[in-house]
């Protein structure tokens, strides 16, 4: 320091050292701040650009995956090859299977390397698994209505951007130079200028210091030097010139306080606006649940008008009644703890209609607040239809399509219920396993056509022969489940078994043709507290049902837990099952 500010020098050579290295440090600085800002908004950049492509993406794979139209989500993957630098894209299914790939020739194979198992098992949300100067990595999950139906990966180089921000960089540093030797002209130029007035100042101070009154210094200059020799002659104008300036100042605030004060009553009618076309009912009420805000769907959702809504509580208007005191015992608790089990996300409730009808809504709920008051925002969008689909899908799910009866899936989550409900009223509880006897033989004979009439006629007997309270399903092809509940004796299973095998040995009409089949059953026995699982006792039964095969058809087997026995049953004796035409 003392090297680059020494007292032998001049005003004017300590004023050009100085300038030119505050100067050259500043440009140093500003450069190395350049590159480094640069290389940030060119990495965000290229983040926020590939999230939206893989966001984009996912939208729109998402009606193609839900209805396995693989060829779509090949073509929505093909219009990205020409994305710069990109290594890959592709959509999986939840365990990783490539359902569609930027190279079509890895369709159908499983991506199973380290990154693809941290997206899979990891939470289920878009996030960079690869962020490094050579290479981002993005993944986005899939969903619709809440449940995983794929990801989205996309893999791209950075070596563009790395290429910009070297010629920012070598860009930067040329114009630094240029800018310093700038600077060092500069400097010069405005040490000779300020001493030379400094000099003259010392003149006038010395001839004043001498005597003199009459000599004043030139004040027509509007700097630094210039307002000092000024205050010697003009100290009152300058005065009044404050004052002036402040009368300015205080007209300008004025103004601008007018045209914000406008500004904000605009944006007010603009929200207004958009509130009124919004798609989802939009209310808001203060703390006393009165309602302050009620939008255009807000009528068409609830029924009741703007001018009957303003005012009134919001409990009375769309709060079915037996939830009224549930509302009012949630507020209280949040005005008095600010504890709430709905703020802030999505939550589905019961909402009311003037004509008295209860419908399901969802509701997005927000608290704000305005000094010591707190106000309460809420979307509400009625979800009936949405309900309606989503339990139509659920009894698809649960439905064999080609008999109407329960299909696999209803089975299992019906046996373990049937079998806690034989715990606790401590009956026995039976398990049927049947598989017709000669089908095979219609299937080959007269086609696939005439073996689904079978079946169907078969469960229209098997619904007719077993009791009301009995539940019947069909796990696949010709193999059909009973769960007898309720029995009052173990005897009772085989009594069920002897109407079904009366019930399939009637003739199946097929067209000019007839079929005669048979059945055979195995039954497995469940009595309360013997501790076996769902799958054991559809085993057993499964077991029982093929020993009943091997001991010639048309005919039962039971497999007792409780003595670990097989016993054999039939009505009648009987012929292996045949065809007729």
């Amino acid at each position: 320091m003392r090297i680059l500010w020494s007292p032998r020098r001049s005003i004017r050579q300590e004023l050009v050292i100085g300038v030119a290295l505050v100067h050259a440090v500043l440009m140093s600085v500003f450069v190395i701040d350049l590159v480094l800002k640069q290389r940030s908004f060119l990495r965000q950049q290229h983040v926020q650009r590939s999230t939206a492509l893989v966001q984009g993406i996912a939208r729109q794979a998402t009606v193609n995956l839900l209805a396995g139209d693989l060829a779509a989500l090949q073509e929505i993957i093909n219009g990205f090859k020409g994305y710069p630098e990109l290594r890959y894209t592709t959509v999986l299914d939840p365990m990783g299977k490539v359902l569609a790939h930027s190279k079509p020739e890895l369709a159908g194979l499983y991506m199973d390397d380290e990154l693809t198992r941290s997206m899979i098992t990891g939470p289920r949300a878009g996030r960079a698994l690869v962020d490094t100067d050579e290479v981002l990595d993005l993944a986005m999950p899939i969903e619709w209505e809440d449940q995983l139906v794929g990801w989205v990966r996309f893999s791209a180089g950075t070596q563009a951007d790395a290429q910009s921000l070297r010629s920012v960089a070598r860009e930067g540093v040329l114009y630094a130079s240029v800018a310093i030797a700038l600077g060092v002209v500069l400097a010069l130029w405005m040490a000779r200028t300020t001493t030379k007035r400094l000099y003259a100042l010392l003149k006038v101070a010395e001839a004043t210091r001498g005597g003199r009154r009459d000599v004043r210094a030139q004040a027509d200059e509007v700097n630094e030097i210039g307002r000092l020799a000024g205050s010697f002659n003009t100290m009152l104008d300058a005065l009044r010139e404050r004052e002036q300036a402040l009368e300015l100042s205080n007209l300008e605030l004025e103004q601008r306080v007018a045209a914000r004060t406008a500004a904000l009553l605009e944006s007010e009618e603009n929200q207004r606006a958009i509130l009124d076309q919004a798609n989802d009912a939009f209310v808001s009420m203060d703390s006393q649940g009165r309602v302050l805000t009620w939008n255009g769907m807000a009528e068409q959702t609830f029924g009741w008008t703007r001018q009957e809504a303003l005012g009134s509580a919001m409990s009375e208007l769309i709060i079915p009644s037996g939830l009224r005191d549930a509302h009012k015992r949630g507020m209280q608790r949040y005005l008095s703890t600010g504890e709430a089990r709905v703020l802030d996300r999505r939550v589905e409730l019961t909402a009311l209609r003037r004509d008295g009808s209860e419908f399901p809504i969802e509701l997005s709920l927000r608290v704000r607040r305005h000094g010591s008051e707190c106000f309460f925002d809420g979307f509400l969008r009625d979800i009936s239809e949405r309900k309606l689909m989503q339990q139509l899908l659920e009894d698809q799910a649960l439905q064999d399509p080609l008999t109407a009866l329960p299909n696999r899936r209803a089975l299992l989550a019906e046996l373990p219920t049937a079998m806690g409900r034989a715990d606790r009223s401590r009956q026995v509880l039976a398990v049927l396993f049947l598989d017709l006897d000669g089908f095979k033989g219609v299937n080959d004979s007269h086609g696939h056509d005439a073996g689904d009439e079978v079946l169907r006629e078969f469960a229209k007997r098997l619904r007719g022969a077993v009791r009301s309270v009995d539940k019947v399903a069909r796990l696949a092809g010709d193999e059909f489940v009973v769960i007898a509940e309720t029995l009052a004796t173990p005897n009772d299973a085989q009594t069920v078994a002897a109407k079904i095998l009366a019930s399939a040995r009637e003739p199946f009409v097929l067209g000019p043709h007839t079929a005669r089949l048979s059945s055979s059953i195995g039954i497995g026995l469940y009595f309360p507290g013997s501790g076996l699982s769902p799958d054991q006792i559809l085993s057993r039964a499964d077991d029982a049902m093929y020993q009943a095969k091997r001991n010639g058809k048309a005919q039962w087997v039971v497999w007792n837990s409780e003595a670990a026995t097989l016993q054999a049953g039939t009505t009648q004796p009987h012929a292996p099952a045949q065809e007729t035409a």
